[in-house]
């Protein structure tokens, strides 16, 4: 199998190739609307997310556009189709229909296409998030219940709603949804109106009660009010309607700005990370080498049945990172991001701040540090720029943290959380998102987390770098 091939091959599902095509899905999807008279004609149709479980299924996300052939207005709906190895979709047909379901923009609410042995769902409809999702995704009366009970929250019960305009920013079907909403209202009757920005957030696991406690940790810590931490406020966790509020930060994301965070901006990410380990959060759930053990099993199991060529890397590596177990057991914990990359990043002029606080764990500080590091090698790849930029720039980031108080972490014990980074979190999501280019991206990863882990240093990715160019 050629490494650089767009996606995978798999036998047992053989609608593979056509489903991640846009173009070739936009008929398929244009002709169920036919079907079922809608009044939308479809211009476009993009492929969002990808969730592929070899041998199993494939969940893909579409984003369609068109437009009322009756009001001439512009159509947008996103659609999360599961498609199935053959015998299994009907039965997810049938248990999708007892449940609730909802209006959508384009009018199907579930599809069910037996030719792709595909199961449909039109947002606001998910199997798991439910009436949060309807909310997030336009049901008026969910919507403006949830927002007078977020102005309560913030005027003791005296506020009064002016209005609010929310926008999805991102789905990730039967996993999380999030909406970011402009608001309006006045703290009492007869005050000034408040305008602010706030994000809504929904989380199948219905981990958000656990995570506000977290958040609000962060926020009243030490670290924050000197101005060494900037994290989102929270606001309200709402069992109601399944939403987690919280205030949004100024600025923009540092990968909106570069693919990469360069040698400027590295030490502040750095310092922000000491200051986000420093704070101790008792309500963190804890890492531990056992679940580590586990995720290095199932991310092994599953690239060799997606490509048996990578066997020998990949048994290499896992006999690497097994080996590297042991010594986490016995590293202090501190308060950890879990995902931490330039998507995460929020810089606002010189200030850096950090979001995405749903994953927050306790457990060793190297792991924080061997994502910042394993991301940047790989955005350095993706990218097709000089790996030894991309470590000048970790080397100033990891000085930065160990400079402001993080802990002195050895150079192997660096390498080998940088070679799990890499092997349990870019390759898998590589291997499973299925982004455009990330497929080829795989074997390089992981002889990049091979040698990586054999020198116990980082600097190994500069060495292969000379050896490939060589």
């Amino acid at each position: 199998m050629n490494k650089f091939v767009r996606f995978p091959r798999d036998a047992a599902l053989p609608q593979m190739a056509l489903t991640l095509n846009g173009p070739a899905m936009l008929e398929v999807f244009a002709q169920l609307l036919r079907q079922q008279s809608s009044p939308t004609d479809i211009t476009s149709c993009e492929v969002d997310r990808i969730k592929y479980r070899p041998a199993r299924n494939l969940a893909v996300s579409y984003r369609l556009a068109g437009f009322d052939r009756e009001s001439g207005e512009r159509v947008e709906q996103l659609v999360a189709a599961r498609f199935c190895g053959e015998g299994d979709a009907a039965p997810r047909h049938e248990k999708a229909l007892r449940g609730e379901s909802v209006a959508t923009a384009m009018g199907p609410q579930i599809s069910h296409l037996p030719s792709l042995h595909m199961v449909a769902h039109w947002w606001p409809n998910d199997a798991k998030l439910g009436h949060s999702a309807a909310c997030l995704g336009g049901a008026e009366v969910a919507r403006n219940e949830a927002v007078r009970g977020l102005v309560a929250a913030l005027s003791e019960g005296r506020g009064i709603v002016l209005g609010h305009r929310w926008s999805v920013v991102q789905v990730v079907p039967e996993h999380r949804a999030c909406a970011r909403v402009e608001l309006d209202y006045c703290a009492e009757p007869g005050a000034a109106a408040v305008s602010c920005a706030v994000y809504a957030k929904a989380d199948a696991s219905m981990q958000a009660a656990k995570t506000h406690s977290i958040m609000l940790a962060l926020h009243q810590s030490e670290a924050q009010r000197d101005g060494r931490l900037w994290t989102p406020r929270p606001l309200l966790w709402q069992e109601s309607s399944g939403l987690h509020w919280q205030a949004a930060l100024p600025g923009s994301l540092a990968l909106t700005a570069s693919a990469q965070v360069g040698e400027a901006a590295s030490p502040r990410v750095g310092a922000l990370l000491a200051a986000f380990h420093s704070v101790q959060v008792a309500e963190a759930p804890a890492f531990s080498a056992q679940e580590a053990g586990s995720r290095q099993r199932m991310v092994a199991e599953t690239l060799l049945r997606i490509e048996p060529r990578w066997s020998l890397l990949i048994q290499s590596l896992a006999t690497a990172l097994n080996e590297g177990l042991a010594g986490l057991s016995d590293a202090s914990a501190v308060t950890l991001h879990t995902d931490l990359h330039p998507g995460n990043i929020i810089v606002h002029k010189a200030r850096h701040g950090l979001i995405d606080l749903d994953g927050v764990r306790s457990g060793p500080a190297v792991l924080d540090l061997g994502d910042w590091i394993g991301d940047s090698l790989y955005r350095a790849l993706l990218a097709g720029t000089d790996v030894a930029t991309a470590l000048v720039a970790c080397r100033l980031f990891q000085q930065a943290y160990a400079h402001h108080g993080g802990e002195r972490i050895s150079e192997a014990t660096l390498a080998w959380a940088t070679a799990n980074s890499l092997f349990c979190q870019r390759a898998w999501r590589c291997a499973v998102n299925l982004k455009p280019g990330r497929f080829a991206l795989v074997e390089p990863l992981l002889e990049l987390a091979c040698a990586i882990a054999r020198a116990g240093s980082i600097d190994a990715a500069m060495l292969m770098s000379q050896r490939q160019a060589a």
